[in-house]
């Protein structure tokens, strides 16, 4: 198959091919998260609605997805969500069907709860997407190396994002550094044989003497990012739905695949004194991790192996076998924190126009009313009003937004129905929903709550300004 698509490159052949390939798995966007990270601009709107570009931040998975060849998507979303993330999603012009799927109490919930509560619906392989995935990766890539090694899961890794020395976070200086994952990569196989956080170690890593005997060239990396994008095996699934133990897919359920790599299934001794009922069925993890007949024959017969050090079978026999994709070269990050997602905002027009397959808003709406003609490198929604001798500059400007004569705003994130009057000075700031600076105000590296109001004259420099009550922190 992989052969055949190198040569079939465009036309209906290859028309044909893609949507026959895209029948073996199911792609879930996991948007029900309540961004606790964030909780400064999620107050007052959705995470997986908070715009990037000026686009909710929903759309870029969702189209990256469709850019692969997906035909439809089922959406996770908290309850109270459905009716915005519905509404919203009509208005993004996506080819891609989806299907959205309300828990209860779904910002409550770890992700790998949400796929349990929604297991019914997936009868296939599926692929599972955070929506705070910003990239511009080839998913097909990372299919391609599942359907290889006829995987377990396979895991998207990307370079850990490297922020310009002059970037600020809007906010006050915060000295809590980004959680640094530790990813172990067989180094010719990409066989992914360690996932854990650098926190759970204080200053040395205990490696297993099964592990360094069985994978002899390795690397643990500490510079990439587990993006959460995973291609996971239903069976995955039917193990999930029995051990309810596993609430997170990146922190609990794929370290404890990934070590049981490691390990083979239990012979059974046929013991007449050995009663059945001790055996505890559910948590055999291979009882669900039972290779298919044609599969076990055909890993037999081939000549194919995958290690060099020895002559036993490829892939050690390992029923259970997980790989890291790691793509150099790209961008990409999790918008889950102020930090990302102001960087993502900051650099969302670069990534996108260099991509060649983009599909991206203009910059100026058609509806947005433009008296000024000093607008620089920005995005402008619809029904905005920018008024004269006004000067933006590498900003985003939301929906009904208005921004008032002798203001200038700039590097700064405007949100939707944002009031701005003049004679302001906004520089590297966001402001969200329904905010509003009166006049004569002078913010820099700042956040502004949703409906709050920033009373005359008044100076900010990271601050958060919002109303106490409104901010809960977690």
């Amino acid at each position: 198959m992989h052969d055949a698509l190198n040569y079939v490159k465009s036309g209906h052949i290859a028309t044909t091919i893609r949507k026959e390939m895209y029948k073996e798995f199911q792609a879930i966007v996991l948007a029900g998260g309540g961004g606790s990270r964030m909780t400064e601009l999620t107050q007052g709107q959705h995470k997986c609605l908070l715009p990037i570009g000026n686009i909710p931040m929903i759309w870029y998975p969702l189209c990256l997805l469709e850019r692969a060849g997906f035909k439809e998507a089922i959406v996770v979303v908290s309850e109270n969500t459905e009716h915005d993330v519905s509404l919203s999603l009509n208005k993004l012009n996506l080819k891609i069907k989806t299907d959205i799927v309300a828990v209860e109490d779904a910002e409550d919930l770890g992700t790998a709860d949400s796929i349990r509560l929604i297991h019914e619906k997936i009868t296939t392989d599926f692929l599972v997407i955070s929506c705070d995935l910003i990239t511009n990766i080839d998913i097909r890539e990372i299919l391609d190396l599942y359907r290889k090694y006829n995987a377990t899961i396979t895991a998207l890794m990307l370079p850990t994002p490297k922020l310009p020395e002059d970037f600020t976070t809007p906010g006050p200086k915060n000295k809590q550094k980004p959680e640094t994952d530790l990813i172990g990569i067989d180094n010719e196989t990409g066989r992914l044989i360690f996932l854990a956080s650098a926190s759970d170690f204080k200053k040395t890593i205990n490696i297993s003497q099964t592990l360094l005997k069985k994978h002899t060239n390795f690397t643990i990396h500490s510079k990439l990012m587990d993006a959460h994008l995973y291609v996971i095996n239903k069976w995955v699934l039917d193990f999930l739905v029995h051990n309810k133990n596993f609430s997170t897919l990146k922190g609990e359920l794929l370290p404890y695949i990934v070590s049981k790599q490691l390990s083979k299934p239990k012979q059974c001794k046929d013991d007449k004194n050995t009663s059945i009922i001790k055996v505890d069925l559910k948590e055999d993890i291979f009882r669900f991790a039972v290779e298919k007949p044609l599969d076990e024959l055909i890993r037999k017969m081939s000549a194919y192996n995958d290690h060099s050090t020895d002559l036993e079978d490829a892939y050690h026999g390992d029923i259970i076998r997980c790989y890291a994709h790691i793509v150099d070269g790209k961008f990409g990050l999790r918008a889950n924190t102020i930090q990302m997602y102001h960087f993502a905002n900051a650099k969302i027009s670069d990534w996108w126009t260099n991509d060649n397959n983009k599909v991206y808003v203009p910059n100026i709406s058609n509806t947005a009313t433009i008296h000024s003609t000093q607008i620089q490198d920005c995005h402008v929604n619809d029904n905005a009003i920018i008024n004269e001798k006004t000067s933006l500059k590498q900003s985003h400007i939301g929906s009904n937004a208005i921004v008032e004569s002798k203001t200038r705003i700039s590097q700064s994130v405007v949100m939707e129905n944002v009031t701005i009057k003049q004679r302001c000075i906004i520089n590297n700031c966001i402001l969200c929903n329904g905010c509003i600076i009166e006049e004569g105000s002078e913010l820099k590296d700042c956040v502004v709550g949703p409906q709050h109001v920033v009373t005359s004259g008044s100076q900010h420099a990271r601050e958060v300004l919002t109303d106490p009550d409104k901010l809960i922190e977690i």
